[in-house]
């Protein structure tokens, strides 16, 4: 048994936050020869077996499904924004989940009875993987930190167009919004933008001139970060984010994005794992005052985009680093 699959929803998830995951699957693929198969996961089979309120009740079927028609030759990865709450072929004896997000608003110990016979467990935050080994989630927790697909490498000698002073991407920590909206008045000539949704779509619009275009694709979203000179970042588990995250607070992939996108990132998060690991307060210290925050802004503002800075950094956050970690996981 070795590993050498990837399962993938890409099949019939299209949603944009998806993505990366797909880029992650494709270059881990390449570099290592797996295959990538559809996920055996489909409205019609899930739909036989649910309640009418649409949660599964049973899936011994599933399970059945799975070890009876998948190969027996080798394990599968499989990417999971979130750990499931029933068993299916995403937690069983031959697949070894990728948990990208968890947040604890639900309960450890059936968290611990849907992975525990998974070959390993892969957990990209440290401070989760840290919390699961406090409840022996498995008995092989293995760190696999978060990355930046290999194809967006900055070179340090890049060279940007940067049209705007400072694009807020996606949602806007609350903490730094005030404390913009302080600095605009002081300084009404500064222009950001800041995304809106509009007919139905996502749009980005400037305090100055209003609303300035469409952004609601993958690369979109980069060029517009890519004309950014500034550019904000907060861990989702602050500031009004803790009942959703369960206060835990991973550092994501936006925060490579905006890196490689050549800006300068105002930030705001705590102090934990994560940010230890990716060494955040060397590249941009936790904001919690307004005289750091406008500090740290005109300093942004008034000098060249650090391109060759976030290229140095990001030498050690690819994907491409994170590969080995799979030819290690040691197997029973």
């Amino acid at each position: 048994m070795q590993l050498a699959n990837i399962l993938s929803d890409r099949h019939y998830n299209h949603l944009p936050s998806w993505q990366i995951v797909y880029e992650w699957e494709n270059e881990i693929a390449d570099a290592l020869g797996y295959t990538i198969t559809n996920s055996p996961k489909n409205k019609l089979l899930m739909g036989l077996y649910t309640t009418q309120n649409g949660r599964l009740t049973n899936n011994r079927f599933t399970d059945y499904f799975d070890n009876f028609f998948s190969p027996k030759k080798y394990y599968s990865l499989y990417f999971e924004l979130y750990t499931r709450r029933n068993n299916g072929f995403y937690n069983n004896n031959r697949t070894i989940p990728i948990i990208v997000d968890y947040w604890n608003n639900s309960s450890t110990q059936k968290t611990k009875n849907n992975y525990q016979n998974c070959p390993a467990v892969l957990v990209t935050s440290l401070e989760v993987l840290n919390y699961f080994k406090t409840y022996k989630i498995n008995e092989r927790l293995i760190h696999f930190p978060m990355s930046l697909p290999s194809k967006f490498l900055l070179k340090p000698d890049t060279v940007f167009d940067k049209k705007y002073d400072i694009v807020l991407a996606g949602r806007a920590n609350p903490v730094l919004l005030n404390y913009l909206k302080e600095f605009e008045q002081q300084h009404p000539e500064i222009e950001y933008l800041y995304q809106i949704m509009h007919k139905g779509s996502l749009y980005y619009s400037s305090n100055q001139r209003g609303i300035i275009g469409k952004f609601d694709t993958r690369e979109e979203y980069l060029q517009l970060i890519r004309a950014s000179r500034v550019s904000f970042y907060a861990t989702p588990g602050i500031d009004g984010g803790e009942q959703r995250t369960g206060s835990f607070n991973p550092v994501t992939p936006r925060f490579f994005e905006l890196l490689s996108a050549g800006c300068n990132i105002i930030a705001r998060y705590p102090e934990n794992a994560d940010t230890h690991f990716f060494e955040l307060p060397a590249i941009c210290p936790s904001i919690n005052t307004y005289d750091d925050f406008k500090e740290q802004l005109q300093t942004a503002l008034n000098n060249p985009s650090p391109v060759a800075r976030n290229a140095d950094y990001l030498t050690k956050q690819y994907t491409s680093c994170r590969i080995p970690i799979l030819l290690d996981i040691p197997f029973k």
